[in-house]
């Protein structure tokens, strides 16, 4: 199964990282584990925005969209989405 590194979309700033396993379904792919730092997996903790978020960076990484073409679909937020 593959797995990336990601940003924490629970973190408070960009240099926490999470590690994402993810079947390779396409356009997005479905997320199996997020992997904080204290190596909990906290998917169940996290809400359909920040799955979302993990899949669309995914998604941008290995080039299945354009980087920008799925911002009309993105959440502006002043801070990391709460968890569910």
């Amino acid at each position: 199964m593959p797995a990336q590194y990601c940003m924490n979309p629970l973190g408070s700033c960009a240099d926490q990282e999470v590690l994402v396993t993810y079947g390779d379904h396409r356009p997005l792919a479905s997320i199996k584990s997020v992997i904080d730092a204290d190596g909990c997996d906290i998917l169940a903790d996290l809400s359909e925005t920040c799955v979302r978020i993990l899949q669309l960076e995914i998604a941008v990484y290995h080039g299945r969209i354009e980087p920008y073409a799925w911002a009309q679909h993105a959440v502006d937020v002043l801070f990391a989405p709460a968890a569910a």
